[in-house]
Formats: C-alpha cells, structure tokens, sequence
C-alpha cells in the first residue's frame, strides 16, 4: 500500500544504494537510470533495459516533465493522484488505484494481492506444470510396458547375446581348467593333447 502523505517513506534498500530496484545494480555507462519523479517514492531508481517499453513510455507520461515509476503511477488509468488508494501487486510491484482494481474494491484486501496480468501469468505456470506432470506420468507408463512386452527386442537381444558370452566363457574356462589337471596327472601329457585338440 503506498504511505501516508504526513509520513516519508524510508528509500528501500536498493534506492539508499543508488541502484535499480529491479537487478541492484548501479548506474553505468550503459546502464542509465530512469528516476521516479514522485516526492514519495521508496525505489526511486530504474535501469532503463529493466523495464517495459510501456512502463517507460505510457502515452499519459510522454511529453509530461516527470516520469512515474510502476509503483507510483496506476497502471489502469495512468494518474498521479489519489495516492492513499494505490496498492502495490505483491508479484510485480506495479501499482493500482483500488477503484482501478478488476473488480473494483473499497478497501485494502488482507494479505497478498495481485494484479490480474500476475494472476493470469500465474495460472499459465500452473497450468504447464500440470501438462509437464502428466507427459511424464504417460512416458513412464509407455517405458514400463516397452521393457515388459516383447517389442522391446533390441534389449532382449542384448541381454541374450550377453547370456550366450558367458557360457561360453565358461565353458572354455572349464575345457581350459580340465586340459591343466590332466596334464598334472602321471601319464596324463598324451589326454591333455587330445583334449587340447
């Protein structure tokens, strides 16, 4: 909610540091601020690639000698005046008259509001989420009936090629290991031959 006209806002904490509310960062060559012309404003300071082609040139603020920050110029009607009725969107911080409000509101509402593009925005990222959640719920369920049918022969031929090679394997660990205790045997240079052939 912006402060009361008898009370001075205390600058936030990027505004006392001379940077940009949005990345706190200073001013740079070129990064060249834009600074809020309202007596109250508590961020004062703005990169200019920081914001919307909207926000730094509204048709109410071309041609005027002061430029209004998001959070100190309404966003639905572009006024400076009224400022006890402005609240802030606790998403983006931009700023609306409560009677600007979709729907329009007499009073503050209690805890967190925002504005109806931060709503919308809102509802698209859960909506993705929810897409997101359920093409992979349905890829896992194709993986698991791949692997358990048939059809996903390149894997049972890996695996069968793979059971072939071993018993070969030991089989000739084993022929190999007959052909050494043959040959330890007294007489036994003559069978080792045979079975070596």
């Amino acid at each position: 909610m912006a402060p009361s006209k008898s009370k001075v806002p205390k600058l936030s904490e990027t505004a006392s540091q001379g940077c940009c509310k949005f990345c706190a960062e200073p001013e740079e060559k070129g990064k060249r601020f834009l600074i809020c012309g309202h007596s109250l404003c508590m961020y004062k300071y703005y990169h200019i690639r920081c914001l919307s082609p909207e926000q730094i040139a509204s048709e109410q603020q071309l041609g005027k000698r002061r430029w209004y920050c998001p959070s100190c110029l309404c966003r639905k009607c572009f006024r400076n005046v009224n400022d006890h009725e402005i609240i802030l969107c606790d998403g983006c911080d931009e700023a609306y008259h409560l009677s600007c409000m979709e729907p329009p509101r007499t009073d503050v509402p209690k805890g967190d509001w925002y504005c109806r593009l931060c709503t919308e925005a809102k509802a698209r990222r859960l909506e993705m989420k929810k897409l997101e959640q359920k093409m992979l719920k349905e890829h896992r369920k194709s993986d698991r009936a791949m692997v358990k049918s048939t059809k996903y022969l390149g894997f049972e031929l890996l695996l069968s090629a793979s059971d072939e090679l071993e018993k070969r394997e030991a089989a000739e660990l084993r022929g190999n290991e007959e052909a050494a205790m043959a040959a330890q045997k007294p007489g036994g240079d003559e069978e080792a031959a045979a079975v070596a052939e």
